[in-house]
Formats: structure tokens, sequence, C-alpha cells
């Protein structure tokens, strides 16, 4: 049994003058997808910060080249995307000059491959934690359902983790799989421990 999915198929038409190599079109696909990015301390230490893209919140699969599936949920953001070109990742000044077509068709995914896609999201749903490092979500949401007075002593910080998570658990594909992953199922009840004890 499948459950329901959007498959859309896309393609960025940039001027003839950018290449496909070249930065502008790279910042297309790192709006879309997100993207993680090292700074070298002279110190020697590496940070590493995650820059959200427009499906970064989303699960999706990735077929093939220039295509995704995701859940009837994200496909509202995407479209704004290609209208508009507001994302998360890079603040411009103006939407370029670029245009993008798409085509989508309702499709039945898998439930596998929705596991598969809900895990990899959980992968890289990162939180900033007081101390100013990314964290993924998942290992936050653990600490603090276990009880971490580092993390459920700051302020505001488990409602933050609560907030997150609630926007996965929420998802039609979570609900629809969860129990087919330990690693959804561990998810889910680390989000209702941490919301009980916030009550």
């Amino acid at each position: 049994m499948g459950v329901k999915g959007y498959f859309i198929q896309y393609k960025f038409i940039t001027p003839e003058n950018i290449k496909h190599s070249s930065y502008t079109y790279q910042k297309l696909f790192r709006a879309l997808y997100g993207y993680t990015q090292a700074v070298f301390k002279s110190s020697g230490k590496i940070y590493h910060y995650h820059r959200e893209g427009v499906l970064s919140s989303v699960p999706y699969t990735r077929p093939g080249k220039n295509c995704v599936i995701i859940p009837p949920g994200g496909f509202q953001q995407l479209i704004e995307f290609f209208k508009t070109g507001k994302n998360p990742a890079h603040v411009w000044k103006g939407k370029g000059d670029w245009k993008a077509v798409y085509y989508m068709n309702e499709k039945d995914v898998d439930e596998t491959a929705v596991v598969a896609a809900l895990e990899e999201l959980l992968g890289r749903k990162f939180v900033l934690t007081n101390a100013k490092e990314h964290e993924t979500l998942a290992s936050e949401l653990a600490l603090a359902a276990g009880g971490a007075k580092s993390r459920v002593a700051e302020a505001g910080y488990p409602n933050l983790l609560l907030n997150q998570a609630q926007t996965i658990v929420n998802l039609d594909w979570f609900k629809a799989v969860y129990s087919q992953s330990d690693v959804l199922k561990k998810l889910y009840s680390n989000y209702k421990q941490l919301k009980g004890a916030q009550k």
C-alpha cells in the first residue's frame, strides 16, 4: 500500500551566459535543498553551519535529476519558491534573472521509501542550541525528554524542540508510517514524553 505524494519535475531556466557550473546556478539548488557550510577558525576548530533550504523541513525522495517526490503539504512552499525565489538559504534583493518550469503529478509512494525519507529528514533537521552549536533535533529532543538539565533548564528551549518536532509528527507521511521505524517511533516517544513534562 502506498502513501500519497506529489511527483514534481522541474527545470531552472537561466540566461545563456550562466553556466550550470556557475555559483548562481548552484545557489538555486542550495536555496531548494539547503546546504552545510564549514567554517575553519584560526584555532583549528571547525564549525558547521546548516543553512536551510525550501525543502529542509519536508521529507522527500529524489528519484532522478531535477525531480523530487514530496508530501502534499510541501507543495505550496515549493511552488512559491519557483515563482518568487523566496527561500531561507539566501536573502536575495531580487528574484534574479531566472525562472522555473515544472510538471506535477500525484503518485503513490512506497511506504519503505516514505520511512527512508522521514529518517533522512531527521538526519538533516538541526536546531541551534544556546551554546550556538548546531545539533540534530532528534538528539536534542532525546536529551530533553531524558531530563538533561542542560537542555530542560534553558528558557524556552523545550518548547522550541516541541514546536520543531510537532511539524514532523503532524505530517501525513509520518502518521502513516512511523510505526514501521524504530527511529521514528523513538522520536515520537521523546516528543510525547517532553510534551507531557511541560504540562
